[in-house]
């Protein structure tokens, strides 16, 4: 195997340009990559810039009613995760400054791709599409041209005569493009780790990366020696591979993904709009005061405190009544961001296990998410901002309620310690053991490909004709 592997690399070195587009391919993973973290880092400044800003703004409100504070909100930023250098996944297309505020769950705005020039909506040059999409194909013909290689000078005949198996001989094949197209992931990741500085939780996302990675390039050199091996013209072989190839990276994963939204169609903005109108207006609406829920809750507050009329109540009813109107707002949210969430998981969980056929859907959904840019990110980002939120307007409606002013007082303010002692918001992204939990399907299916792969190529005996 040793030798196989040591032929194998002087062969390649020595193939004609063969050292040339090695460096111009180093090249552009190190330019991307490094172009990448600069983005990231201007990013984040500007961003911790804003954050501070309207942090301060907060703390400088002065003397305010909190349920005016309520209305006047706050906005926070989505976190622009390291790793969106390496991989930037959906983080192009969505938003990342999301308004909080009450009465209202708002949607993210501010996406690259809605500010952004016609070329910037496709996407920014990351060093994972040199990794999913040059490399990958780079090794597929490689490995191509050494099993036809082989067999086109008769060296396969020395090989067995000399006592080497046919599977150990492929094996050999696939080990020595493996390494260096390992070398390069392993390259690239270990730019971002020492120019972002290595870390638990990162570390752990660049060993999940790696191993993804080095999953698929294995996938890809094997299905390229098996199918070489086993066909008797040349360019048979290499219409089925770049057929195939074309197949994974261009019209399977849009197929998938027009099923998933046929299957598990997504309501459009107007029409998602309109449906939570709808629902909230039949629920208690705290600005109008004849609405029938007032009432019911009128009746059990004055009997909880032994009173006949609001203006008798030892606290102010009006934030009862806001944080009443929030609670029957966030039952309608619940609803309806839930349903919309749950068929966004259906999508992702069907286009996941329809990637069986493609290992490249898996390559791809395990690197946005161990990048920290998949849906699931996402979601999970808007469901911790939006707890946050509750819990911003919970305080302030209580405050208003029991802070010591009576029903009617809109004049009511509260001082600015207060509003200083409600801590900003902190987003912690989920843990590594949910990202791997989430990502199980695609590491399964690309793992039955390697099982399928091995076995193939560990059966696969040399054509008679090339003997």
């Amino acid at each position: 195997m040793k030798s196989i592997l040591l032929t194998e690399w002087k062969n390649l070195l020595r193939t004609s340009g063969m050292p040339g587009a090695l460096l111009v391919l180093l090249g552009a993973l190190v330019f991307t990559a490094w172009a990448g973290l600069e983005e990231y880092r201007v990013i984040s400044t500007l961003e911790g810039e804003a954050k501070a800003h309207l942090r301060q703004q907060w703390e400088s409100m002065g003397p305010n009613n909190p349920h005016s504070a309520a209305h006047y909100g706050t906005y926070v930023f989505k976190k622009n995760h390291a790793f969106t250098a390496f991989d930037e996944g959906v983080n192009g297309y969505v938003g990342r400054t999301l308004f909080l505020e009450g009465h209202r769950q708002n949607e993210l705005v501010q996406s690259d791709s809605a500010q952004g020039d016609m070329l910037s909506r496709f996407g920014k040059l990351r060093p994972a599409l040199i990794l999913q999409i040059i490399l990958p194909i780079l090794l597929l013909l490689f490995a191509f041209q050494s099993v036809r290689g082989e067999r086109d000078a008769d060296r396969v005949r020395i090989l067995l005569v000399q006592g080497a198996s046919y599977s150990k001989i492929l094996f050999g094949k696939l080990w020595s493009l493996w390494v260096p197209g390992m070398l390069f992931i392993l390259l690239t990741l270990g730019i971002q780790l020492g120019l972002l500085g290595i870390s638990t939780p990162l570390l752990g996302r660049a060993v999940l990366l790696a191993v993804g990675y080095g999953m698929f390039y294995w996938i890809v050199i094997a299905l390229a020696l098996w199918l070489s091996s086993q066909t008797d013209k040349s360019y048979t072989a290499l219409s089925w591979l770049l057929g195939i190839w074309i197949v994974w990276v261009i019209f399977y994963p849009k197929v998938t993904y027009s099923v998933a939204a046929i299957l598990y169609p997504l309501p459009d903005r107007v029409e998602f709009s309109a449906s939570m109108k709808e629902d909230r207006s039949a629920l208690l609406d705290g600005h109008n005061p004849e609405e029938e829920a007032l009432k019911s809750l009128e009746d059990s507050v004055l009997r909880a405190y032994g009173v006949s009329s609001k203006e008798m109540l030892p606290i102010n009813f009006d934030g009862l009544l806001m944080q009443a109107d929030e609670e029957f707002g966030n039952r309608v949210w619940d609803k309806h961001f839930g349903e919309l969430y749950q068929q966004m998981q259906k999508q992702k969980s069907l286009v996941q296990w329809a990637s069986l056929p493609n290992p490249f859907g898996n390559l791809q959904s395990l690197s946005m998410a161990a990048s920290g840019t998949d849906n699931y990110h996402q979601v999970d980002f808007l469901q911790e901002a939006e707890t946050y939120r509750r819990v911003l307007i919970r305080t302030l409606n209580e405050r208003h309620a029991y802070g010591g002013s009576l029903t009617g007082n809109w004049g009511y303010k509260e001082d600015q310690e207060f509003f200083n002692s409600i801590s900003d918001f902190q987003y912690a992204e989920p843990p590594f053991l949910s990202l791997v939990w989430q990502q199980t399907p695609s590491i399964l299916l690309l793992l039955a490909w390697i099982g399928l792969l091995g076995i193939g190529l560990a059966k696969t005996q040399p054509k008679i004709s090339a003997l």
